[in-house]
């Protein structure tokens, strides 16, 4: 059911992202960094307590050059013993200090990192629920989980250790900063000269880094997408014997990831160099001018050249924090603005302001008033179709394929939104209910059901979540499905694997159907399935199909021809009109459309063999 799943038609309101595909609109998708330090003010006393830490662990380390020089000062000359010990001392002390607090730091930070993690996987996560189906329809499965995932932790890293990286690299700086020429003027002013190219360095590359990344992380989307679609498809790709193409088509998107990695590697390793050289310039301009002035003027004194060089080293190290600082957010910001493109993306489909809920009981009367859609803008699918279902009314939608017929079911719940026209249920406009009242009161059994990884009893109460074990029984026992389920090793609790991996068509068909008899709705929209399964199956279905319909009002996407002669009205859809309308027998005297398309069937498939299976051929598919 192209309605239903991914895979259908882009929806008008969708545009190019920036991993090839469409999607939502967007607002915002360029984000300053401080909208991700904003993630920190929940954990603020925890920020503040890393931030206190790393100002007191920064001046434990600050200390030791002066310490080391006084020790050279007085090792130098006859300072007395007992204040060499002092300083040793104390120098242990400033070592031992900072350990333990660097320490204390990395275990709050880690336990911060966790917490904005799941912040921030948890806010793009909801969002994803949110949003309508149309979204889905056009982003692959892999970019968005990459999304969730690898971008996620990107963002996360700049958010705890570049907040940490940058803060430390400031605190360090600037005291250094003051210290170094507090020690003499002239030498902090030599080693200063390499600055401004430092600089200049830095603002380049920064410029051409967030370009590179941006194709990085989509680099990394597409190959993920690839990785999904191959593991889901698996069975398709051994099938078929594509494994080599498949491998290939891999290989392409990985070798696409390496060259962007690449690039920002050759990048940063052309960087850094230019970083460590124009930095030991600074040390080699202090040892000329030291060196000189010592030896002609007698001053700094030994001690203070060593300390100074001491706090030179330190002096370049923020230096390179700042750079490394920079090469995080340009990671960050790539990854940033992928993921708040899902966390700032509106739903195409909301409630209203003055959404009401359905009023109780629910009838489940369901008419159509000119209803116009388009997938795409200027692509008209459905024109003008208007019908009333009655309550308890069963609706059969045939036609050929691409005619329309899932579209029309697809609007009920609002899946998609039509461009004009009325839909309403029981007289209210279903743009005016509450989304969750809507889907509340309709059933879906697709073509395909989709089984969650989990045991039975999951799947089938998955519609009512608070179903106890004999409800989730009869309903199993109804949907003609409690036979196959206690003779599993585990019974209700046995696994059914991914995508109900574990089970036959067969036996999905009848879980789906247990769950929406559980979820007993007024509303019921059933795409029939039973093609791909034998006889004796295909009657169970059938049986357990009968029990589901029964007092709803439902919209069948009929395949067989027992359920359509079965239906209180027949719509035939081609080229999204209902082109003609009746029951079984009206139709094959009146109906030119449905009578050839019986005819055709009806020859395909052969008198011979309905008569021997004592079934119906398929109709429609």
């Amino acid at each position: 059911m192209r309605g239903f799943h991914a895979g259908g038609p882009p929806s008008h309101r969708h545009h190019r992202s920036d991993f090839g595909v469409e999607e939502e609109e967007t607002k915002g998708a360029r984000l300053p960094v401080l909208r991700l330090i904003g993630y920190l003010k929940p954990y603020k006393w925890q920020a503040l307590t890393a931030f206190l830490l790393s100002v007191i662990i920064q001046a434990a380390q600050l200390a030791p050059p002066m310490i080391i020089g006084w020790i050279v000062d007085l090792a130098a000359g006859k300072g007395l013993l007992l204040r060499l010990n002092l300083m040793l001392i104390l120098l242990a002390g400033a070592f031992l200090l900072s350990a333990i607090l660097s320490g204390v730091k990395t275990f709050i930070l880690g336990r911060l990192g966790q917490k904005i993690i799941h912040d921030l996987r948890t806010d793009t996560y909801n969002n994803l629920q949110r949003l309508s189906l149309g979204y889905y329809d056009n982003t692959q499965t892999g970019a968005i989980m990459s999304r969730v995932t690898n971008d996620v932790n990107e963002v996360e890293r700049v958010i705890v250790e570049g907040t940490d990286t940058f803060t430390v690299a400031v605190i360090t700086l600037l005291g250094i900063i003051i210290i170094l020429f507090k020690l003499n003027f002239k030498m902090a002013l030599a080693a200063s000269i390499p600055i401004p190219i430092l600089s200049a360095i830095t603002f380049i590359i920064m410029r051409r880094a967030h370009r590179i990344y941006r194709q990085v992380r989509k680099d990394l989307g597409d190959m993920n997408a690839i990785l999904q679609d191959n593991i889901s498809g698996i069975r398709e790709i051994k099938s078929f014997t594509q494994e080599d193409y498949e491998e290939r088509r891999f290989a392409a998107k990985s070798s696409n990831y390496l060259l962007s990695n690449m690039k920002a590697i050759r990048l940063w390793s052309s960087f850094f160099p230019q970083i460590m050289f124009f930095s030991s310039i600074g040390t080699v301009l202090v040892l000329w001018y030291g060196g000189r002035s010592t030896m002609i003027y007698g001053t700094p004194t030994p001690g203070e050249i060593v300390a100074f060089l001491f706090y030179l080293n330190l002096f370049y190290m923020p230096v390179r924090q700042l750079n490394m600082f920079n090469h995080m957010l340009q990671h960050a910001r790539a990854a940033s603005e992928r993921i708040f493109e899902i966390i700032d993306a509106e739903p195409a489909i909301a409630d209203a302001k003055d959404a009401v809920n359905l009023p109780e009981p629910v009838k489940g009367e369901v008419s159509f008033k000119n209803v116009y859609f388009s997938y795409k803008k200027g692509e008209v699918v459905l024109k003008d179709i208007t019908f009333t279902a009655k309550q308890g009314e069963k609706i059969a939608l045939v036609g050929p394929t691409g005619a329309g017929k899932s579209t029309i079911a697809g609007l009920i719940p609002r899946f998609y939104e039509a461009d004009s026209g009325t839909i309403a249920i029981d007289g209210t406009d279903v743009k005016k209910i509450r989304l969750n009242n809507l889907s509340g009161n309709i059933g879906i059994v697709a073509q395909e059901p989709f089984l969650f990884n989990g045991t039975i009893f999951e799947n089938i109460a998955y519609g009512k979540r608070s179903a106890s074990m004999e409800e989730v029984t009869a309903a199993a026992k109804a949907a003609n499905a409690h036979q196959f389920i206690a003779a599993l090793p585990n019974g209700y609790e046995n696994e059914v694997g991914e995508r109900g991996i574990k089970l036959s068509v067969g036996e999905k068909q009848r879980i789906a159907i247990a769950r929406a008899l559980l979820k007993n709705p007024p509303i019921l929209i059933l795409d029939e399935a039973t093609s791909s399964v034998d006889v004796h199956t295909e009657s169970l279905i059938q049986e357990a199909v009968e029990r589901l319909i029964s007092s709803r009002t439902a919209f069948i996407i009929a395949h067989r021809l027992s359920t359509i002669r079965k239906a209180d009205r027949i719509l035939v859809i081609d080229g999204g009109r209902i082109a003609e309308e009746g029951t079984h027998e009206s139709l094959l005297k009146e109906g030119q459309i449905y009578r050839n398309l019986y005819k055709i069937q009806w020859q395909a498939h052969g008198r011979k063999k309905e008569n021997q299976n004592n079934s119906e051929p398929g109709l429609f598919t």
